[in-house]
């Protein structure tokens, strides 16, 4: 008797629970929906970052190119310097290196933007790109 007893008690509770699997179905997949919404938001702020970095590169770029007027080395120039250091900042580097060693009111460490200032001025230099 016990067997049946105990089948008995399955169906019955199974068909009390029925009305409640599509509830928990919908609960699961609105949270996946929340974790995909969520994942598009870090997505979509990331290409907004990487776009305005493209921005600030070709703004480099065509600021190069008005004063130097060498687009190849201005090209080089543009994305191999660091991405806070616009065209002007690297102009005043490049003239003011010792009052630049000195200044410790750039954020960052001087010293360490003034040297990849000079890194990247002598990449595309090396690569005969001003000439």
């Amino acid at each position: 008797m016990k067997p049946l007893k105990l089948i008995l008690c399955c169906i019955i509770l199974a068909a009390a629970l029925s009305p409640l699997f599509p509830a928990v179905c919908r609960a699961a997949s609105q949270e996946e929906l929340l974790e995909k919404i969520n994942l598009l938001e870090i997505q979509i702020q990331q290409l907004k970052e990487m776009k305005a970095q493209q921005n600030k590169t070709q703004e480099k770029e065509q600021q190069c190119i008005l004063a130097v007027g060498t687009e190849k080395f201005c090209t080089c120039l543009a994305e191999a310097l660091p991405g806070d250091v616009s065209f002007e900042q690297y102009v005043h580097d490049m003239v003011s290196l010792a009052e630049l060693s000195r200044d410790d009111s750039r954020k960052g460490g001087a010293k360490g933007d003034v040297d990849a200032v000079h890194a990247a001025r002598n990449k595309c230099v090396q690569k005969g790109l001003f000439w």
